[in-house]
């Protein structure tokens, strides 16, 4: 089983001419940008030409192999490249440093990628893996320099102007509900933030905060500071209702005037203002199953890639829809 977080791929049409006759007359540049992402992709055995910066070097090449690419969804494989120093003791030699020959061996361990790009949607699954450090960043940024410089997209006015991951927004109150009521955790601690004195919040502060509120700002003018923050340490009879209230002025203060991040003992930090990460775990058979063509043996998202896709979809939507009565897992660092 393996994570996969969620990607959106923004994308911006200015329809050029078409002198080359790549325009697909069922397809217009202006609502199937998506199908030309395909296309850019290309067929299974191809190559994407990505790159990735290297401190002190050039950009390196990122090998890729792209292992299927039809019906609007297609699977790629991303190599990293790292190199190790193996040392080989000599025979009859004693055992120091000095007599063993070292030799250079470089190593691609890789990780999957999905791009969905059917009617309606665009967006890459990219696999948190250790051979990435269980990172995506530099996947997709390789991804998105690719396509923003492709030629061919270019060439159709057709430009991907980010790939980010997905955050899915929730209402910090339900959430601090759903952590310590739902899973059992622990509210350990809270930090309230204010990052600019010269800007005023764009809602009236309950009077229960404002004398808090005010003494910091004034504790700070008075040392010439223009923010801060101030970590209040959690007990186990600790005021949640309190602290509600805080979020919500910080919630409602759309200038991001305030900020307030609260940490559990078990999920770790989350920031008032950020959304929960989209990431789903994914069955080795659906990858297995789609890379090497074999129809599986159900429909269903344990088995079939066309029908995870669509439970991701469908989920993300109907967790923006209840405004996150139900929070995806974060992912690990």
């Amino acid at each position: 089983m393996s994570d996969y977080i969620i990607h959106n791929i923004e994308i911006e049409v200015d329809p050029k001419l078409d002198f080359n006759n790549d325009i697909n007359t069922d397809k217009p540049v202006e609502t199937n940008p998506n199908y030309y992402i395909g296309k850019a992709i290309g067929e299974k055995g191809s190559k994407l030409n990505l790159y990735r910066p290297r401190r002190g070097q050039d950009k390196e090449e990122v090998p890729n192999w792209v292992l299927r690419n039809e019906n609007g969804i297609a699977l790629i494989r991303i190599h990293n490249k790292e190199n190790y120093k193996l040392y080989d003791l000599q025979e009859n030699s004693e055992s120091v440093v000095k007599d063993c020959v070292r030799f250079n061996q470089n190593s691609y361990p890789f990780g999957y990628v999905i791009i969905d790009y059917r009617d309606g949607r665009c967006q890459i699954a990219i696999e948190k893996t250790s051979s990435w450090d269980g990172k995506t960043e530099t996947i997709c940024n390789s991804i998105q320099e690719f396509f923003a410089y492709n030629k061919y997209l270019c060439g159709l006015g057709i430009t991907v102007k980010s790939i980010e991951k997905k955050t899915i927004a929730i209402e910090f109150t339900k959430f601090i509900d759903k952590r310590t009521v739902d899973h059992g955790d622990v509210l350990e601690s809270f930090t309230f933030k204010l990052p600019d004195l010269n800007r005023q919040p764009t809602t009236r502060v309950p009077e229960s905060l404002s004398e808090q509120i005010n003494f910091q700002r004034e504790y700070m003018k008075y040392y010439g500071g223009i923010g801060g923050e101030i970590t209040t340490i959690m007990k186990q009879n600790a005021n949640y209702d309190n602290l509600k209230q805080l979020a919500y002025v910080v919630t409602m203060c759309v200038d991001n005037t305030f900020d307030l991040s609260v940490k559990f003992r078990d999920y770790g930090a989350f920031s008032c203002k950020e959304g929960v990460v989209a990431k789903y775990a994914m069955n080795e058979i659906v990858i297995s199953n789609f890379k090497d063509f074999i129809t599986p043996e159900s429909e269903i998202p344990e088995h079939s890639m066309e029908k995870w896709l669509d439970y991701v979809y469908e989920d993300i939507i109907r967790i923006e829809e209840r405004r996150g009565d139900e929070i995806p897992a974060k992912p690990k660092k």
